[in-house]
C-alpha cells in the first residue's frame, strides 16, 4: 500500500529566528526543553541545532546560568515560604 503525502508536509518551508532553551521549574525540579524562536516571535518547539564546538559551549554555559537562576530563585522562594509559615506559627502561639 503507497502512502500518499500531503502537499503541506513535502513542502518546504524557511524560518528564521533562533534556537532558545524554556526553562521552568517545576515540582519535580527544573524542566529544560529547547525551541526556536522566528522573527515574528512565534515558539516553535524543535531540537537545538549546535554548528561548531564554540557554538555548543556557549549555549551550554547559558543552559548552566539559566538552570542556576531557576535553582536559586526556587530556593529564594522557598526560604520565604518557610519564613512567612515560621511567622504564622509565632503569631499564633503569642496570640494564646
Amino acid at each position: 500500500m503507497a502512502e500518499k503525502k500531503s502537499e503541506a508536509a513535502t513542502e518546504e518551508q524557511q524560518l528564521t529566528g533562533r534556537s532558545v532553551f524554556v526553562v521552568n521549574t517545576t515540582p519535580a525540579g527544573i524542566s529544560v526543553q529547547t525551541a526556536f524562536v522566528t522573527d515574528d516571535q512565534k515558539l516553535i518547539n524543535m531540537p537545538a541545532v549546535f554548528p561548531d564546538v564554540e557554538y555548543a559551549f556557549q549555549q551550554i554555559d547559558e543552559l548552566k546560568r539559566l538552570v542556576a537562576k531557576h535553582f536559586s530563585d526556587a530556593a529564594r522562594v522557598g526560604a520565604e515560604a518557610i519564613s512567612a509559615e515560621a511567622e504564622k506559627q509565632k503569631e499564633k502561639i503569642t496570640k494564646q
